[in-house]
């Protein structure tokens, strides 16, 4: 009995700490939400002025300025100018603790706005010779909200703050280098991250939901332009000339054959010509053939293999109709993967902050670009997908001209990314 009670007594301190310790997180997530709750009028101010003035990649001057302006009222160290309009804010915490980072892309798209919000971008701007409006159809504008939100509730609960956490506002995403312009660019030159963090909208998940994909989380984004040539000749006459649209055709069939044929079903594999563009009248056989496609893959080692496989495909076909080319063949921005200790450690966070495993989904990886790859192949990196599909609507798509982000989105973005950062061990 002496000795149960010895134990009871040894072990009563190491119980209150869990206690007190399990407290002290439920009072944390409380004041996050309070300045959350506070804090989002203002955002939703922010957002609606961001997409009602969107900008083009590598000319966010406006919005750079903004995101500038607010960290520093914020009291944050503030870099401007980076690789054009890139910036970086800094914030040191009073406790000691890991260099962690948030990402947010600034550009927007050429897209005429059809919304019919009232907050919707009247901008414009002139393409090949065509006027063509500006919009974020994207959903830049919900992230460079979020990363200010993140800012602000980290700035109020400073003291809570274990390390220093990095807030990167970063141009041209849609260009697809403006992450390793940024990084040629030295921003990591005097501090550098041990792991970094973004959101990306997910225009096929309602609001309150965050989906992740646990190993690759976006494609290698390359592709070719290929010019077929000719004599061009009447087209009563085909045998006085190769028929480079002929040759054009069957290349593209010859690729999809490849795609289902040649390569392993379990190796996720895209190419689309969409473009395909060749003569001038239904009876001339023309001088030129031009195409242009988009190819999607995962991973170096398959990115590389079908770059060899299109190569041959084209030489070949060519060869054979004794056809003239030019092929230009362009490695895009790489595969971005998601570093797999980081997502298990943050997970839990995620579902505590967005209210239960339930609301926290795996998905599969998607076929897209996004060149937050660039920073994963630097440091550990994980991008979750914020669902921001409103209620009345099954889906919404983005990079169209009615695509719509619900609002609700961003105080569930800034409450899950403060959390990670105050809760990240």
């Amino acid at each position: 009995m002496r000795n149960k009670k010895k134990v009871i007594f040894l072990l009563g301190p190491v119980i209150f700490f869990f206690l007190s310790m399990k407290a002290g997180e439920k009072d944390l997530k409380k004041r996050i939400e309070a300045v959350v709750e506070k804090i989002t009028p203002e955002l939703i101010e922010i957002r609606r002025d961001i997409h009602a003035h969107p900008e083009l990649a590598f000319q966010e001057k406006r919005t750079a300025a903004k995101v500038a302006s607010y960290l520093q009222h914020l009291g944050l160290e503030v870099r401007t100018g980076i690789a054009g309009t890139g910036v970086l804010g800094i914030l040191r915490g009073l406790k000691k603790g890991p260099i962690l980072a948030m990402r947010a892309d600034m550009d927007a798209l050429p897209i005429t706005e059809a919304t019919g919000l009232p907050f919707s971008s009247k901008e414009k701007t002139i393409i090949n010779g065509q006027e063509v409006g500006l919009m974020h159809a994207c959903g830049h504008d919900i992230h460079t909200t979020i990363l200010l939100g993140v800012a602000r509730v980290l700035s109020e609960l400073k003291s809570e703050l274990k390390g220093t956490i990095l807030f990167i506002a970063q141009p041209a995403e849609e260009y697809g280098d403006g992450a390793a312009e940024m990084l040629k660019a030295g921003l990591f030159r005097e501090i550098k991250p041990e792991a970094i963090f973004a959101f990306h909208v997910d225009d096929e998940a309602r609001v309150g939901f965050i989906r992740y994909a646990p190993d690759y989380a976006a494609a290698n984004v390359d592709g070719f332009d290929l010019m077929i040539e000719s004599e061009g000749c009447h087209g009563s006459d085909p045998d006085a000339c190769v028929d480079p649209i002929v040759v054009g055709a069957q290349i593209v069939l010859a690729l999809q054959v490849m795609v289902s044929r040649e390569i392993d079903v379990h190796d996720d594999t895209v190419i689309t010509v969409g473009s395909f563009h060749a003569g001038t009248a239904r009876n001339i056989i023309p001088d030129k053939a031009e195409l242009k496609a988009t190819i999607r893959t995962y991973g170096e080692s398959q990115r590389l293999a079908v770059k060899e496989k299109v190569e041959r495909i084209i030489q070949n076909i060519c060869e054979a109709a004794n056809a003239r080319y030019n092929l230009q063949y362009h490695l895009g921005t790489p595969a971005l993967r998601q570093d797999p200790a980081l997502l298990k450690k943050i997970l839990p966070i995620v579902q505590e902050a967005v209210g239960g495993p339930q609301y926290v989904i795996e998905a599969r990886p998607s076929m897209g670009g996004e060149d937050f790859s660039y920073f994963a192949r630097e440091i550990p990196a994980v991008m979750l997908w914020l669902g921001v599909v409103p209620e009345h609507l099954t889906r919404t798509s983005v990079h169209s001209p009615t695509f719509l982000a619900d609002e609700k989105s961003i105080p569930i973005g800034v409450k899950t990314m403060a959390s990670i950062f105050l809760h990240y061990q």
